[in-house]
């Protein structure tokens, strides 16, 4: 196994696009609000076609094969803006990538990166129904650090 990261080319966005459909799918059954409506994936891809700016679009490869995506985006800190804090806000593995140790040397491959250009943090959202993400997250020593809270008015 050889994971590695590449950046996503202009060519290539439509089909990291149609992988994170079906990540956002799979997702659905972890967000409690998706009883109501589905997430929003037209609106989301959108979006990130219109505004990707300080996003960094990665293929997951595994021996030079797709094995999954990345979704990174750079900002600096608040309120000390001389750091830069990289959030890991889609993070996906194809189904049979799983279980094989791909995910975790693809975020070690992320961890080793922003290590290297001085990054001072870097973040993982999850969804707070997903206990194998919670899981993983846990073993790649990364720490609960805030609960964001959510309530229609």
């Amino acid at each position: 196994m050889t994971v590695t990261l590449a950046t996503v080319a202009a060519a290539e966005r439509e089909a990291l696009f149609a992988m994170l459909r079906d990540y956002m799918a799979e997702m659905d059954a972890f967000d409690p609000t998706a009883v109501e409506a589905p997430f929003a994936i037209d609106r989301y891809l959108d979006a990130l076609r219109e505004d990707d700016e300080d996003r960094e679009l990665l293929w997951i490869l595994d021996g030079g094969t797709r094995a999954g995506l990345a979704i990174v985006r750079v900002l600096p800190d608040f309120p000390d803006d001389g750091r830069m804090v990289a959030t890991i806000s889609e993070f996906y593995v194809l189904p049979a990538f799983r279980r094989r140790g791909v995910g975790a040397a693809a975020v070690q491959a992320i961890l080793d990166d922003h290590r290297a250009r001085g990054t001072y943090e870097v973040e993982a959202g999850i969804l707070r129904d997903n206990v194998l993400a919670q899981a993983f997250w846990a073993r790649m020593g990364f720490e609960v650090r805030f609960y964001q809270t959510a309530r229609r008015p």
